[in-house]
């Protein structure tokens, strides 16, 4: 017969009955609903088999299931798991381990999905500012687009083009045959200009520029009707924007299309002061990861060579996104702020009414994200704070807030070890935060071995009783309370104090001059630190997560150590002076990255033991 468990709620459990996956023995177990849930036990024992490889496997396929055919090509469907029926199985969403990421466009902005919901706000809702003199742009007319043309030198080749295709992935065979139907000669492409009989076919998936030529002048004083008539077609064509490209006499071009200039004119975005036009702001112009946003001097990096970029001041932005303001602040200078004060922004961003519509969905969605980073104790990070620089417990809590921050309610959440790498202050946060999350009516299903989740749930499900073959069973499951008092149960034990991790009745002495002297680290929040590690012995490095344990010991200690012992080039954390390293052979750095991806790889040829069995 199954174990139950239908919880205070009322709700139907969900229902295993014959889980086999890897090492589970022929599982039967029902999950209460709306609670929260630890799933425990040795390593190996079976927890991610169940909770990963059968519960979100099932999970994937229904949903996978009940899409077309069409669009089922789209996913990678996880193996199907060895189980007889898993009924009730709510919408499911796992938060998993992963290595922080080494991209140095990814910022905790771009990981939370805040930086996409304020790149549209920004494109619907911000004032624009001319890049120039940060004036508030208003329309021009076709008239002062005529004569803003007019004011080029006479004898200048100017090229008046509708653009049709800004930036898009696609063959564009409709944008194409909508040109030939116009009556249009001649098309620019990607830069280059063909006739429209003999345009080339395109790449779908590649992004392209495309303009319709609408005409071919040459500026003179004297000349008026012919160029007021050719800017009303172009801009009736390019939707109120307006191109040109033209080659002044001043300049010696080798050829028809080298040295010659762009210029946009817009009868939605011109200043009133110095005449400058942009094409229209959309959310990709405020995307450091577009070539349309990015700046083009340092690529969307902020930095060249190393060297906070002169041209956008580390925004990573071109002068029109850098320009538009939102509540009197630009983009860039909205993510500079630490979440704490972002979250208060926010919170006090008022619309005009035209615009409330538009904005508040996408606020509201910024301020749940922004909520729960405060609630889980990263307030002091800021928006564009690269996640390379994050240590392992602040990059649990950012990803989570993706995940949780979004407010879903009648889903299953699981979650592998989410306490990992937190302190104790901080995992009581993440409790809460699973707590809320809980009675908004979702279930959380938490992997986990950390004592203070165990006694926080409300169902506590133990695997085991060993590892490999020997586990895969349900050893208890019950109120954390009920699981303490069954002499039967591992963790039961543990729970209730009959066993105990006793600290050694002897520890080692220190040697008296065995010892690694690391002198002024000043590597990211590090403030000048002196550190003496003796050699020799087990030491601890703690602290709440940020505190810079990370930047002492992996990003400066470590790297120093294996320049010099190893010769690598890894450049390390600023810091003073290093002694003692004369006293180790090496450096052996053991993270939680994997350690191969290779279907191929097993512990026998990882460590070696294969080689000598080949040898034999």
């Amino acid at each position: 017969m199954p174990l139950s468990a239908t919880g205070d709620t009322g709700a139907e459990p969900i229902r295993i009955r014959g889980a086999r996956t890897h090492n589970l023995r022929d599982i039967d177990l029902d999950i209460p609903r709306n609670q929260l849930v630890v799933l425990t036990g040795l390593s190996g024992s079976g927890k991610s088999s169940l909770a990963f490889d059968t519960l979100l496997a099932e999970g994937q396929r229904q949903y996978v299931e009940s899409l077309s055919i069409h669009a089922r090509q789209f996913f990678d469907q996880m193996e199907r798991p060895d189980v007889d029926v898993i009924d009730g199985l709510q919408p499911t969403i796992a938060i998993d381990q992963c290595p922080i990421s080494h991209n140095r466009r990814s910022t905790v902005a771009t990981i939370t999905e805040i930086y996409d919901f304020l790149r549209v706000l920004m494109a619907r809702t911000a004032q624009v500012n001319c890049p120039g003199c940060d004036t508030p742009i208003a329309q021009q007319t076709p008239s002062e687009i005529e004569q803003a043309i007019r004011q080029l030198p006479d004898g200048t080749r100017v090229m008046i083009l509708a653009p049709m295709v800004r930036g898009r992935t696609g063959r564009h065979v409709e944008v194409m045959g909508r040109i030939r139907q116009q009556g249009f000669v001649r098309v620019r492409i990607d830069g280059e200009t063909y006739e429209v009989e003999h345009a080339p076919e395109l790449n779908g998936g590649k992004r392209h520029d495309i303009e319709a030529v609408v005409d071919r002048v040459v500026i003179r004083s004297e000349q008026k009707g012919r160029l007021a008539e050719s800017v009303r077609l172009a801009l009736t064509h390019g939707e109120g924007v307006l191109q040109i490209i033209y080659l002044t006499p001043q300049v010696k071009a080798r050829d028809d299309t080298g040295d010659w200039c762009e210029q946009v004119y817009s009868t939605l975005y011109a200043c009133p002061g110095c005449g400058q036009s942009i094409a229209e702001v959309e959310p990709r112009t405020f995307s450091f990861n577009s070539p349309y946003g990015a700046c083009r001097a340092c690529d969307g990096l902020g930095a060249n060579d190393g060297i906070l970029c002169d041209e956008c001041g580390g925004s990573c932005l071109q002068p029109v996104a850098r320009a538009c303001r939102l509540g009197g602040m630009a983009i860039h200078e909205i993510t500079a702020l630490p979440i704490a004060q972002a979250h208060q922004f926010f919170t006090s961003l008022e619309f005009e009414k035209r615009l409330q519509p538009i904005g508040q969905p996408f606020v509201e969605e910024m301020v749940r994200r922004l909520a729960f980073l405060v609630r889980v104790g990263v307030d002091y990070l800021s928006l564009n704070r690269p996640v390379n620089t994050l240590s392992g417990g602040e990059m649990q809590r950012v990803r989570l807030a993706t995940g949780i921050g979004s407010g879903l309610v009648g889903v299953l959440y699981i979650l592998d070890e989410p306490s990992i790498g937190l302190h104790p202050r901080d995992s009581d946060r993440l409790i809460q935060s699973f707590r809320q999350l809980q009675r908004q009516g979702n279930t959380v299903l938490v992997v986990e071995h950390d004592e203070a989740m165990m006694r926080a749930s409300d169902w506590l499900v133990e695997l085991g009783p060993g590892a490999g073959e020997r586990g895969g069973a349900i050893v208890a499951q019950g109120p954390p309370g009920e699981v303490a008092a069954k002499s039967d149960s591992l963790t039961g034990r543990y729970l209730s104090g009959k066993l105990q991790i006793k600290p050694p009745a002897q520890r080692r002495q220190r040697i008296k001059g065995c010892t690694l002297s690391l002198r002024g680290a000043e590597h990211n929040n590090l403030q000048a630190v002196d550190m003496e590690l003796p050699l020799g012995l087990l030491t601890c490095v703690t602290g709440v997560s940020g505190s810079g344990k990370s930047s002492l010991i992996i990003d400066t200690l470590a790297l120093a150590l294996t320049r010099q012992l190893q010769g690598a080039v890894a450049q390390p954390g600023h810091y003073g002076a290093l002694h003692g390293v004369d006293k180790l052979d090496r450096m052996i750095h053991v993270d939680q990255s994997p350690i191969g991806r290779s279907s191929r790889s097993n512990p026998a040829t990882y460590t070696g033991m294969f080689d000598e069995v080949r040898r034999i």
